[in-house]
């Protein structure tokens, strides 16, 4: 196979983006994902201190974010880190969603 044919494969493959461009794509989803890790802990914290409530529902979309993500790169790289990130955040996931379920439960029974 020739260069050029190579070349060519390998831009198929990869939907005509080449590697710098899926890098920086790559990058751009871990600093959304910071961004938004970082304004959901802004505004869990403003709501603890300002009106002394705890709102779980933010954590679980955060945490079930994380979850699909690093699920996703364990299936496709199979190691052992996303593995064990995938668990973490499944349990996070888990709990935030159950206490968010009994906030709101118990916010009904009060009304």
């Amino acid at each position: 196979m020739k260069k050029e044919e190579i070349l060519e494969a390998s831009r198929n493959e990869n939907k005509k983006k080449d590697l710098y461009e899926m890098e920086i794509e790559n990058k751009a989803v871990k600093i959304a994902a910071l961004a938004l890790i970082i304004l959901a802990t802004i505004f869990y914290v403003a709501e603890i201190t300002i009106k002394g409530v705890t709102n779980y529902g933010w954590y679980a979309m955060i945490a079930l974010y994380c979850t699909i993500l690093y699920g996703y790169k364990a299936i496709k790289i199979k190691k052992t880190f996303h593995f064990v990130c995938t668990g973490i955040w499944l349990i996070v996931t888990a709990l935030c969603v159950y206490s968010y379920i009994v906030e709101v439960i118990a916010t009904l029974t009060i009304l």
